[in-house]
């Protein structure tokens, strides 16, 4: 029996035999996940506290990537692909309208995919020099170049931002500011794996919602990367042509790591990343990667000392958006720990930047206030669409010379 049509020719519906599939990969979730905590499957058994992980085992889909944090937060060794990927992201925010985005994602051969974005009322958005671009060159061995650093210190506890160079206002492109960043996230609160920790009926119902093949299952291997996240705070000075501003913002960091990451498999994303003033700390959102997974419900919330995986998302994306343009003043519900959500979103600020040799994908990063169930609160709304226009010759042109020669994909 085939598969009914996809809205828009990307998002699967549910099939004849999707209750099946349903209980059949949750089962599957489950068991993974036994034999990964109990140190079944292939591979060494380690102890990180009382918790024993495989090492070399297959990760993800309920099964741990690495046996410790230490080994988890430090630098990756990369794969040999040439889109291997070992990535660390930061936002920031609070509610005085203060907004910090950094991340770097090394490559190959010493590449970085950089960006930083901050936002300081009565200022505006300072960027990097080279933005919307984000190609950087550096020595490969940390997570930064070209003034750009960020540091691991403290296992799950500390990190540094650093930058110290020059960068533009946004709508000033020819603007030129000395800046010095230096900047601490730090934190208590425990990480959230999505490796182990997504709801297993979520994740099922993901999965069960596309059409299955060997080709499918091969797919989700290939594309698999592990990715964890941590709530916190971020707390230093960012000096702009010699005038110093205090930071004081809540924060979310992740980090990513795996064989390779592919920009051309995401259609687009829209993840919610929040505070509120009753303390509760979330990442929220829907994203659409056909040759996995069309509608994969994702996130969770930190609320009252305990972290709870979503169980739903109402947000439907080919009605948000699907030409590239993501709506300003929304909302949409969501599910966590059996109590329902409702979120409010209402973006100030939306500077967008491409990542890749190609500028694969498209990233819309906004700055935003929040609703949620009445709540205030603030944080980010980053919406990801795949592009297809290219890297302008102005940016190519300045490459190094030796990256013609570099196999890129």
């Amino acid at each position: 029996m085939l598969p009914p049509p996809r809205i828009l020719g990307v998002y699967s519906r549910p099939g004849f035999w999707f209750p099946v599939k349903l209980v059949f990969f949750y089962f599957l979730l489950r068991l993974r996940r036994l034999m990964g905590s109990s140190g079944g499957g292939e591979g060494t058994e380690e102890k990180e506290g009382e918790e024993k992980l495989v090492v070399g085992a297959t990760a993800g889909y309920g099964v741990k990537s690495k046996p410790t944090v230490k080994m988890m937060e430090c630098v990756q060794q990369l794969s040999e692909h040439p889109k291997a990927i070992d990535a660390v992201y930061f936002n920031a925010a609070n509610s005085s309208g203060h907004y910090l985005v950094a991340a770097t994602a090394r490559r190959p051969q010493g590449v970085i995919n950089g960006l930083l974005f901050i936002r300081i009322p009565n200022v505006g958005i300072l960027q990097l020099p080279r933005m919307p671009d984000t190609l950087m060159f550096g020595d490969g061995d940390q997570f930064g170049a070209e003034g750009l650093r960020i540091t691991p210190v403290t296992p799950m506890v500390e990190w540094k931002i650093q930058y110290d160079g020059t960068m533009k206002l946004q709508g000033s492109p020819l603007s030129q500011h000395q800046v010095e960043l230096d900047v601490t996230f730090t934190s208590d609160q425990p990480y959230f794996d999505f490796d182990t920790d997504m709801d297993a009926w979520t994740l099922a119902r993901s999965v069960a919602l596309e059409p299955w093949s060997p080709q499918y299952f091969h797919n989700l291997k290939l594309a698999h990367q592990t990715h964890y996240e941590q709530m916190g705070r971020l707390e230093g000075t960012v000096v702009v042509d010699g005038r110093p501003h205090v930071l004081r913002l809540d924060s979310m960091r992740d980090h990513s790591y795996g064989h390779k990451r592919e920009w051309k498999l995401m259609h687009r994303y829209g993840l919610h990343m929040f505070t509120t003033e009753d303390g509760i700390q979330g990442n929220v959102g829907v994203i659409c990667q056909p040759a996995t997974c069309s509608r994969l419900e994702m996130g969770y919330i930190y609320r009252e000392g305990q972290m709870e995986p979503v169980t739903g998302v109402d947000l439907t994306l080919w009605q948000h958006g699907e030409n590239g343009h993501p709506p300003n003043d929304y909302a949409f519900s969501f599910t966590a720990g059996g109590k329902q959500y409702m979120v409010e979103v209402s973006v100030l600020e939306a500077p967008e930047f491409y990542i890749g040799w190609e500028w694969e994908t498209r990233v819309v990063e906004r700055m935003a206030t929040f609703r949620v169930n009445g709540e205030k609160g603030w944080g980010l709304a980053e919406w990801d669409y795949r592009h297809h226009g290219g890297r302008p010759h102005i940016y190519t042109s300045h490459d190094p010379a030796w990256t013609v020669d570099l196999v890129k994909g």
